[in-house]
C-alpha cells in the first residue's frame, strides 16, 4: 500500500525537528537490514538519508 502524502509530510517534519527520531529511524533501517528485511531497510535508510540532507 503506498504511503499518503500527509504521512510523508508528517514524518519529514518530525525528522527535521527531532534528533532522537532521526537516530531511531537510522537504527530501525540498520536493524531491518541485519534481520534480513533488505527492501524495508533500504526504504527506511533512503528516507533517512533524503530527509537528513534537507536539515
Amino acid at each position: 500500500m503506498p504511503l499518503t502524502q500527509d504521512f510523508r509530510e508528517t514524518i519529514q517534519a518530525r525528522v527535521e525537528r527531532d534528533l532522537g527520531f532521526r537516530q531511531e529511524l537510522l537504527k530501525e533501517g540498520v536493524e531491518c537490514l541485519l534481520s534480513g528485511e533488505v527492501e524495508v531497510g533500504k526504504a527506511v535508510l533512503r528516507d533517512f538519508i533524503s530527509r537528513s540532507n534537507r536539515s
